[in-house]
């Protein structure tokens, strides 16, 4: 049988006993002996062991290795407690780290520093002494020299090689991916057991694991796991893959082959760089015939992609291809599904579900969930050496069950998890701790929600939410209120978990701050995170006449319309239906359910969940009465409410949480609201970046008024006026004299025309 030979750094202490640590090994395997026999019959029958009973989890081994030693200069640094400061040691010190350099399977140089547990990939030879260095001081960074000394390299180390009996390949000479005969597999698929970061259990699962097991190995059925979408559908799977690996049958031909049974893959691969009519029919019965000599399981990532792809409908689809195949047990597969996607397909294709036998993933009730999360953590401590502090784990469920219910467990908050280790191992082994601090400011990035809404200890009245949003939007009171309230629920979690944040209807005259209000919402709600643009905004007027429904959810492709993506890929925003009275009838049939429930399925079961956003309109209905204008309609009853329900049909306009009416704007208003713009415009950064201060005379701020003001069309004008009095001129000013620095501009109004004064 086939061998493999991997390198092992080894060195003697001054008690004359021997270390030897393997090279290239991700879990650090080291051993020690009074010789260097002892340290490297230990470490073979360690690997042994392995191959026989987790082949999977042997790393690559590094081919032509050599021993390099690089001379690295390391400064300490001293920590000052009092004042939290780092104080750099007034000398350095030379450290001769040991390296091995070598070819990783795929041909291309790398080296490793195992002393330090570092690896990287190199291309040119004569930088290689200057990025050990690089990586070194960087791992080295902040270290006291206590810290230092723990880690001092041995000197005097030389390598050897141990070796280990192959048995997940019949001919190591002739590795998987280079087999002709196994091109079409890799091809269409991973191998299931050897994805990188593949390794984690099904905490909890057991009974589905064991289930899967049995219909797999002993029934030979094909087997559909049916549960919401981040509920352990995938891991359940890989769970089962292992332990089928290490059963061991009497009858087996090959065993190196084990490993190798299960293929993840999807239609879309099968179908991938096909251009011309049989093409990926020919790649399916390849891949069949392929699959069956191994006796291969073909893992399915999502069953009604498989009747989506290939052709225009379901009957030409790919999973019509292999429905024959399925039902003569040439072709043997295990899939997921979500139970929206399971109502699809037993529309679209009955026979299709026909042939599976399904096992229910049901979701974890709170105190499952929690002590999976734990076990996920445990899990991540160990094998990257850090701490997760008390109350940390129990932080994660929290925010993830009140933000996001609809969620399931453990996907997004396992995910969550590992992202936090993932983060604090990039940190120096000493600050290897994730405290809350570090869970909620990770939660604040990926959600965008604001510290004061996600800790119940910090207090939000709701007149502090209020003038927040008045500073924004300016003489609509009543509109800002129903929006402080939406907000104040949102932070008291007495929102209802099976709906939106809030369905809001903002009726009044065109230009007075509707869609100001909601992008104001949207940046205060939602613009703590990366992503700072939280808004998603449709002009409804777009999905008038014909089809507007169809391409209210779809893209001209047939796959989900980009907004639905956009909030696929970021749930925490505002979604706002723009004059939505203008759209076709048949839209507000397809936005009953998102009202309601918070979520959009389509015609192949792919369901888009809107619980963790605001749903705003605006409408113009009402706006025609007497005297409903954008300015000076100051004793006007506007009626919007009462056209709203004659407009909208009693099941829609009951699913509203509020009709928000906006007045009228008065002169006063817009003042204000001028004064606001002119603000804001001194803080542009071509003024900013100037250190530039920008004035204006009183003079020109009644001109602005004066020619902003339109009662058809409410505050708009005013930033057409502003760009045509001030903003224009200015640019113009800055164009012609940019050595200008550090100084005033005043800008004022004088014989009919704006004049700029620089001081």
């Amino acid at each position: 049988m086939a061998t493999h030979v991997y390198p092992v750094l080894l060195w003697r202490d001054a008690s004359g006993g021997v270390t030897g640590l393997l090279v290239g090994d991700y879990r650090g395997a080291t051993a020690y002996g009074s010789t260097q026999q002892e340290v490297l019959r230990q470490l073979g029958e360690a690997l042994d062991w392995r191959a026989e009973h987790e082949s999977y989890s042997i790393s690559a081994e590094l081919l032509e290795p050599q021993l390099r030693e690089v001379k690295v200069d390391v400064r300490a640094q001293y920590k000052d407690e009092t004042e939290h400061r780092l104080i750099p040691a007034p000398e350095t010190v030379t450290l001769r780290v040991p390296c091995v350099t070598g070819k990783a399977e795929n041909g291309l140089p790398v080296c490793e520093v195992p002393v330090l547990e570092l690896r990287f990939h190199f291309h040119n030879e004569a930088q290689l002494k200057d990025l050990v260095r690089h990586y070194v001081k960087d791992h080295l960074t902040g270290q006291t020299p206590a810290d230092l000394a723990l880690k001092l390299p041995p000197r005097g180390a030389w390598l050897d090689k141990v070796t280990v009996r192959d048995v997940r390949t019949s001919s190591r000479q002739t590795p998987m991916r280079e087999r002709e005969d196994m091109q079409v597999l890799f091809t269409v698929a991973d191998p299931l057991l050897h994805e990188r970061g593949n390794q984690s259990a099904a905490y909890g699962r057991d009974a589905q694991v064991m289930a899967l097991l049995g219909k797999l190995t002993h029934e030979r059925a094909h087997v559909l796991l049916v549960g919401a979408a981040g509920s352990g559908k995938s891991t359940i799977i890989s769970d089962a893959a292992r332990r089928m690996a290490r059963l061991s049958t009497e009858d087996e031909a090959d065993k190196s082959m084990r490993t190798w049974r299960c293929w993840r893959g999807s239609g879309a691969r099968m179908i991938a760089g096909m251009k011309y009519l049989g093409q990926w029919e020919e790649r399916c019965e390849e891949f069949i015939r392929r699959l069956s000599e191994i006796e291969g399981i073909f893992c399915v990532e999502n069953l009604l992609e498989l009747l989506r792809v290939g052709g225009t409908e379901a009957n030409d689809s790919v999973g019509a291809f292999l429905l024959p195949y399925l039902q003569r047990r040439d072709l043997h597969m295990v899939a997921e599904a979500t139970p929206a996607e399971v109502d699809a397909c037993r529309r679209l294709m009955p026979g299709l579900l026909d042939v599976f036998q399904i096992i229910h993933v049901p979701p974890f009730a709170d105190a499952d969930a929690l002590s999976v999360l734990e076990r996920v953590a445990h899990a991540c401590s160990t094998a990257s050496r850090l701490e997760f502090a008390a109350g940390s784990v129990t932080l994660v469920h929290r925010l993830f069950r009140r933000f996001q219910p609809y969620a399931a467990f453990p996907g997004p908050a396992s995910a969550f998890i590992r992202k936090l280790a993932e983060q604090a191992a990039r940190r120096p082994l000493e600050s290897r701790q994730i405290s809350c601090d570090d869970v909620m400011a990770l939660f604040i990035q990926q959600t965008g929600l604001p510290e004061l809404l996600l800790r119940d200890e910090v207090t939000l009245p709701l007149p502090d939410v209020h003038a927040t949003l008045s500073r924004q939007i300016i003489g609509q009171d009543g509109a800002v209120d129903a929006a402080s309230r939406v907000i104040t629920s949102i932070k008291a979690g007495m929102t209802d978990p099976g709906r939106p944040q809030g369905v809001l209807l903002f009726c009044g005259p065109t230009g007075v701050g509707k869609t100001a209000l909601a992008r104001a919402m949207a940046e205060f709600c939602f613009g703590a995170g990366a992503e700072k643009e939280r808004l998603v905004r449709l002009d409804m007027s777009e999905y008038s006449g014909w089809g507007a429904a169809n391409r209210l959810l779809h893209a001209p492709n047939g796959d989900a319309a980009s907004w639905i993506q956009k909030l696929r890929r970021q749930p925490f925003s505002v979604l706002l239906f723009d004059e939505v009275e203008k759209a076709a009838a048949e839209v507000y049939d397809v936005l009953l359910g998102l009202l309601d429930e918070g979520r959009i399925t389509d015609r192949f079961g792919r369901v888009t969940d809107f619980r963790s956003a605001i749903i705003v309109m605006t409408s113009n209905l009402g706006a025609s009465a007497k005297g409903a204008m954008g300015f000076g309609a100051e004793n006007v009853a506007p009626g919007f409410e009462g056209a709203v329900k004659k407009f909208f049909r009693p099941e829609f306009f009951n699913r509203l949480d509020a009709v928000v009416t906006f007045d009228a704007l008065t002169k006063e208003h817009v003042r204000e609201i001028a004064l606001k713009e002119l603000q804001d415009l001194s803080q542009r950064e071509g003024l900013s970046a100037a250190g530039l201060k920008l004035e204006w005379s009183d003079a020109l701020l009644e001109k602005l008024i004066q020619d902003g003001y339109d009662h058809r069309f409410g505050a708009r004008p005013l930033q057409r006026a502003l760009e045509r009095l001030v903003v224009t001129p200015l640019a113009k000013w800055r164009l012609a004299h940019p050595q200008h620095q550090k100084g005033t501009i005043t800008a004022a109004w004088t014989d009919g025309a704006a004049q700029l004064l620089w001081s």
